[in-house]
């Protein structure tokens, strides 16, 4: 091949090596940037407005859907650099309050409830702290708030990614604004919290006592009932025998049931496939509600119907949550298609 051509060919290739480099300067996008879509958090109200969290380059937005008018609006956007955790009404709807959290907690560990007025647009910090909350719920007369914090954010083993540990429950009082710290169980996971009507406990998931280190090799994800005077007397409400783990959960209102999540194809030695299911407290009976074989998480029951999210790229690396809604007894499943989840903007 001649001088000529090779330094041609050569001069090619650094020509587009370098608009590669520039392009890729002005098209590659942060970390913080690369979240787009649909996360798995949501609210109902009991007339049926959804609000839900929708990231735009990175920004996360609290958007609101009425299915029945079909308008959807964002109410509110935060930074890039932060995420929006477990947006939660008030009873009457007028309120959402939401955990503010880093997106990088290695960096800096620390968690902002705040509270905003769908009529003033007011948006209300409440509290703050260093550490990580991941979880909050009203009581029943909404006098006060419960949710689960953890003090640390690391990894327990070298092959573990870092997460939120040493968890508890606390409460925060909104009239003497009071927080109150009503568990020191340091747990390694704490999950869907719940609390009783009359208030005088919580339902979370979490892991059952081992006894002996031998025996923290079996130890199965339960959910557990929480007594706020005598933590020290939890007891597992769910099936004890179980021998597949529990993960999110809700409890059917004015009824003995809870609805959960697991995995359905336990035993197939192929990537997980996550299912509701549906399980009396009396009778101890279960029931399996969804058979999607995808990955179905967030169970919320309003107007007497079971609202639930699905990922539809579970284990990739990216997901892509959609919103689905069915009867009680696991009929008529149909997609709700919130507008901003078809098109970004």
């Amino acid at each position: 091949m001649k001088k000529k051509t090779i330094f041609g060919v050569i001069g090619v290739i650094a020509f587009v090596t370098i608009v590669l480099s520039v392009l890729g300067m002005f098209f590659n996008k942060s970390e913080d940037e690369k979240l787009n879509g649909l996360s798995g958090y949501y609210d109902v109200t009991e007339e049926g407005t959804i609000a839900y969290v929708h990231y735009t380059d990175g920004k996360p937005r609290i958007r609101l859907y009425n299915p029945e008018k079909s308008d959807d609006e964002k109410i509110l956007e935060l930074e890039n650099d932060q995420y929006i955790l477990d947006p939660t009404f008030s009873a009457d709807g007028s309120t959402i309050t939401y955990i503010s959290t880093n997106k990088n907690l290695e960096e800096s560990l620390s968690s902002t409830i705040y509270q905003f007025n769908l009529e003033t647009q007011e948006n209300l910090e409440l509290f703050s702290f260093d550490a990580a909350i991941t979880e909050i719920q009203f009581s029943a007369n909404e006098e006060s708030m419960f949710y689960l914090m953890a003090g640390v954010f690391q990894n327990y083993s070298p092959i573990a990614s870092r997460r939120p540990h040493d968890f508890d429950v606390y409460e925060y009082r909104f009239a003497e604004d009071e927080h109150i710290q009503h568990t020191k169980m340091k747990e390694y996971s704490m999950h869907s919290l719940h609390n009783a009507p009359d208030n005088e406990s919580v339902f979370v998931r979490m892991d059952e006592v081992a006894d002996t280190p031998e025996e923290s090799f079996e130890v199965h994800q339960r959910i557990f009932e929480i007594p706020l005077e005598e933590p020290s007397k939890r007891k597992v409400i769910s099936d004890p025998n179980r021998e597949v783990d529990i993960f999110d959960f809700t409890i059917v209102p004015d009824r003995k049931e809870i609805v959960f999540q697991s995995i359905g194809n336990f035993d197939s030695g192929g990537t997980y496939q996550y299912e509701l299911y549906k399980y009396n407290l009396e009778t101890k009976e279960e029931e399996q509600l969804t058979n999607l074989k995808e990955y179905t998480t967030n169970p919320v029951i309003r107007q007497n119907q079971i609202y639930f999210m699905v990922d539809k790229r579970f284990a990739q690396r990216d997901s892509d949550y959609h919103l689905y809604v069915m009867n009680m007894d696991g009929t008529e499943v149909k997609e709700i298609q919130l507008p901003s989840n078809q098109t970004s903007e």
